[in-house]
């Protein structure tokens, strides 16, 4: 049998999971994060509000709040 490989990119993944569990957060800016204290303060994944204010995966959290005061993190 052949060797098959499937990689599947699920857009904003973890951001998408939030807002599932978590409905009032629909209308707000959203982004899930690193842990600041152990030094991995970057953006994982943010919902479609976050991204209109240029929030950027892999983006510093101190970055994406200076773009977005109201982020939920």
């Amino acid at each position: 049998m052949p060797r098959v490989i499937l990689h599947s990119d699920l857009n904003n993944f973890f951001a998408s999971v939030e807002l599932r569990d978590k409905p009032e957060l629909r209308d707000k800016p959203v982004a899930v994060c690193g842990s600041v204290e152990l030094r991995h303060g970057i953006v994982l994944a943010k919902n479609d509000i976050a991204k209109k204010y240029k929030i950027k995966t892999a983006m510093t959290v101190v970055e994406a709040k200076r773009l977005c005061p109201d982020l939920v993190m």
